[in-house]
This record gives structure tokens, sequence and C-alpha cells, in this order.
């Protein structure tokens, strides 16, 4: 990038904060300085108006802002965002005490129930004790820096575009409890005066575990004077956030489609998927059921990958299912997929958004145009099946592609919806370092299996 070209960055990032500037003022203003009461006695109608929103109220970032912000966002670049992220990040005075934060939402006990205990042990085992006291005693030493919600939230999702697909919703407790539907019922053709038959929808009660993600960053006091002595531009303690932020988004992206809680045995080698007792189940083992279709791309004449996407589907929709909403690959699947169907395809692919600054080919499947996208990196791991596995006789090395509904699908959270940054001052872990811990409290509900279904593909020996 040379010099006209950062010129322009910076004067549109400078635009852009203005522009943003109301919603996040709000967050920095001073406490008012109270003014005296009358007694209630003696109040007129006017004095006795309704009361108006306190100090730490009128600090919390509302829904409208957020989407207000969230809209102005989604229209800058990434290199934009990042500037950005950089200069909210060092403006002070701008967070809310963590007690408040956590109860804006009305979900205080189950938020803190999950930062002292989660899954048999301390969920939050890597944060010194001196930092969790700093939160206990709900003091505005350690702060949640709801400023930076927006810019985090844009840039995570840039990072990891299937989170933004599926639909996120308040959690019930540190385990999300709900109906997920096996059946949808029937109904019957009935006489003219008949009677009514009853039926209804058929329901397994299911939990997911709200899961802790989170990583803790730092930089000591003598490296951030070092940096500005040295006449460095950039911002040490911004390209370690941006580095943890893509640590979360990795691990969540992994938990989802790879991993599980729910099986001690389970290993990343096993379809179960790798066990983690403080995440959740994914969809790896969630979509193992009888419907999976099994295809060899591997042999002489090889299978048809795009005809076991049909078969798959098949089942959705004799379930009563609706066209898929995605299909995620692994990258060298779809690479493996292109190749069978390049001979096969005359006209140019026909291309859509499905995230920001991410577009996926759509294919013509069973039920209609389904968008087939990859899922970066190797978040979607291969396996070796069992006898059990289908039409395979066991010991073949396979990897999933994900046939989804995603309206039935959602990601229980408590807290923010999206990633959340608690800034710990110099001093309080005992050493002369500014601490970041970025986190998210996410789980994985799938509440109607029969409307997704998973293809495993072998791979070559």
């Amino acid at each position: 990038m040379d010099y006209t070209e950062l010129l322009a960055l910076v004067k549109g990032s400078n635009e852009t904060l203005e522009q943003i500037n109301t919603q996040l003022e709000v967050l920095r203003e001073p406490a008012p300085t109270a003014a005296a009461v009358l007694p209630s006695a003696v109040a007129g109608v006017t004095d006795q108006a309704a009361t108006p929103p306190s100090f730490l109220q009128r600090q919390i970032l509302a829904q409208r802002a957020r989407m207000e912000l969230a809209s102005v966002l989604r229209t800058k670049s990434t290199p934009e965002l990042h500037m950005l992220f950089g200069m909210q990040l060092a403006k002070r005075d701008s967070g809310i005490p963590f007690e408040a934060w956590a109860m804006s939402g009305g979900q205080a006990q189950a938020i803190y129930a999950g930062f002292q205990t989660q899954g048999g042990r301390g969920a939050a085992a890597d944060i010194s004790p001196e930092v969790m006291r700093a939160l206990d005693t709900g003091s505005s030493a350690a702060l949640i820096r709801q400023d930076l919600e927006p810019f985090l939230y844009e840039l995570y999702v840039r990072e990891f575009t299937a989170f933004e697909r599926f639909v996120r919703e308040p959690a019930n407790g540190l385990t999300h409890t709900y109906n997920q539907i096996t059946s949808f019922g029937g109904a019957k053709f009935m006489a003219e005066l008949g009677t009514v038959t009853d039926d209804q929808s058929v329901y397994a009660r299911k939990t997911t575990n709200v899961a802790i993600v989170a990583t803790r960053r730092g930089l000591s006091l003598k490296s951030q004077y070092a940096v500005a002595a040295g006449g460095m531009s950039y911002n040490p303690m911004d390209l370690e956030l941006q580095g943890g932020l893509r640590a979360i988004a990795k691990t969540m992206q992994d938990q989802i489609f790879s991993g599980q809680s729910s099986n001690t045995g389970g290993t990343a080698s096993t379809e179960d998927g790798a066990y983690d007792a403080n995440a959740f189940d994914g969809l790896r083992l969630i979509l193992n059921t009888a419907r999976v279709v099994n295809v060899d791309p591997t042999l002489t004449t090889p299978e048809d990958i795009k005809h076991a996407f049909d078969l798959a589907i098949a089942e959705i929709t004799q379930a009563g299912g609706s066209n898929p909403s995605i299909i995620w690959q692994h990258p060298i699947d779809k690479i493996t997929f292109d190749q069978q169907q390049d001979p096969k395809v005359r006209l140019v692919q026909d291309y859509v958004d499905i995230g920001v600054g991410v577009r996926a080919a759509r294919i013509n499947v069973l039920s209609g145009e389904v968008p087939l996208a990859i899922v970066k990196g190797n978040s979607i791991g291969n396996y070796t099946t069992l006898n059990a596995d289908g039409s395979f006789s066991g010991g073949e090395n396979v990897r999933d592609s994900y046939i989804l509904d995603e309206s039935t699908i959602s990601l229980p959270f408590l807290g923010s919806e999206g990633p959340t940054v608690l800034d710990i001052p110099i001093g309080i872990s005992g050493q002369l370092t500014h601490l970041f811990i970025i986190f998210g409290m996410w789980g994985l509900a799938v509440k109607a299996i029969p409307f997704s279904n998973k293809v495993r593909i072998k791979l070559a020996a």
C-alpha cells in the first residue's frame, strides 16, 4: 500500500468514526451530578415524570444502536475495519463494569456461574485469581469494552462466514434446553361434519452446553514504551487482539463442524469427533444418522459427488424438509467436485453472496439451487469409518460435506451474540501488563435433524 492509498484509508476511517461517534460517545459520558429529589408528598405532576435512565443504563449499548453501527461497518473494507478498531481501542474510559454488562441482558446469574465453573472445572482456569477477584467485586477496574463489539463482530464474521448465517438466540441457562423435532405429525381428510383428528409433531427434549471460548492477550508496559520510543506507527495490542479474534473464530469453527462433548472416547480420527468436556456437540456427531450417504470418487469409475448430494437431499425432502440453504465442504473436496462437474458445465456458474465479501457457486440439486461453499482451513477434518457406516466396509478415510437447512439451527448465547472484550488495566494481574480477554459464550442447537444431512466422501489413500 503506497502513501496515497494509506492517506485515503486514514481519511476514510476518520470520517467513519465521526459518523458513528454519536452512538459510541454515549458509552463515555461522565456520570451526571445527582439532583435533589423532592419528597413524594410535595412533588408536583411534572416532578413525578418517569425516572430517567441511570448512568449505567445509558452506558449500555442498545440493540437499535448496535444495528445502526452494524449497517455502517458492513460497507467498510477489512483494512478500514482494522484501522477503525485500532483507533477505537486507543480511547479510554469507554467500558462498563463487568457486573453491569452481565445484568443488562437478564443473564447475570448464568454468566457469573459460567465464569466460575463449567464442565467440572473452572471455565476461567486461564484467568488469574487477581483478575477473577476484580470481576467478583463488581468494581470498575476491569471493564467490558462494549464500544469495540460492533468492530469485533464485523471482523469476526469475515473470518468465520458460517457464524452469521446461523440464527443467534439468548440461551436459557448454562446449558440451553430446546425441543428438537423428529417428525411433524400428520393430517387426515374428514367428512363435512366430521370431527377433526388430533395430531402433533414429535419432539425430543435436548440440551446443548453454552461453552466459553476465550483467549487472553497482553502487552507489557515496557513494550508499549519501546514501540512509541522507536517511532513505529503500528499498534502492537491491535495486532494481538486481531490474532486473538482469529483464534476464537478458528476454535468455534472447528467445534461446530468436527467437535463434540458427549463421548469421552471420541477423537479427531473417529466419526464422533474430538472430545472436549467444556465445549458442545458439533455437526459431525449430531448428523451421524442412518440417512447419511457415502460416495467414493477414488474408484476406477469414480462415484459422482453431486449424485450423492441428490440422494442425501432426497432423504430431507422425504422427511418433509424444504430446499437446503447451503452445502459446506472442505476446500479439497470442492476441488474434487469441480473436477467431476467441469466437463459437464457449458456455461459459467452463477455465484451468490453468502457472507461479507464471500461468494459461492450455486449448483442444481434435486430440490433446486443451493450455494456450495467451502469452510476455510481444516475445520472439516477427516476420520476413519466403522463397519456400520452405510455402504463402506469400515476403515475408509473420509471427510463430511454438510447439507444444512440453517433456519433450523441456532447458536444460543450468553451475554453478547458476538465476541466481547474485557479490558484489564495495568497492575491488576500483579504485573506491568495491559491485558485484554476476548471471549464469547455459545452453544449449537440443531432443532430439526431430518431437515439437514451429510455426505461422507472417501479420500484417496
